[in-house]
């Protein structure tokens, strides 16, 4: 598929095994995951949930689908990069088989913000590495 133009207003236009060009409409399909040739995609099988807070930036979100599975999944924090039809996430044990995951408004019954994950300046790193800075260049006056 086109990664720059295959959402479309009412459907998504994608390449099958076979090599012909299909368009189902968004309702038609729960999520189109992005695979290494090789990989088999086990996105609803195993794995559906992080095991512990990830530490890839972005909002950690779980997902309940129309048929009552859930997904989690990490959202960017640039809403920006949220298509006006569905969502890209990075999913748990992102790798081969599971890269990235591109899920339809239309097959989703709700979601649920579990936490954000951040970087750059509100990180925990950041924060040490800034009081580091103030204090090195301080004069001891006031320890005895």
């Amino acid at each position: 598929m086109n990664p720059a133009a295959f959402l479309l207003p009412d459907r998504v236009e994608l390449i099958t095994l076979g090599g012909s060009v299909e368009a189902p409409a968004y309702s038609e399909f729960k999520a189109i995951c992005f695979v290494s040739d090789t990989a088999k995609a086990d996105l609803f099988s195993e794995h559906n949930f992080f095991e512990r807070r990830p530490k890839v930036p972005g909002l950690w979100t779980r997902f309940t689908f129309r048929d009552g599975d859930k997904l989690d999944g990490i959202l960017s924090h640039n809403l920006l990069d949220w298509p006006q039809f569905g969502f890209f996430i990075t999913p748990p044990r992102a790798g081969a088989n599971r890269q990235r995951v591109f899920i339809p408004r239309a097959a989703l019954e709700g979601t649920e913000l579990r936490g954000v994950v951040g970087s750059g300046a509100g990180s925990a790193k950041a924060i040490r590495k800034l009081k580091a800075a103030r204090t090195e260049g301080q004069l001891n006056m006031f320890d005895s």
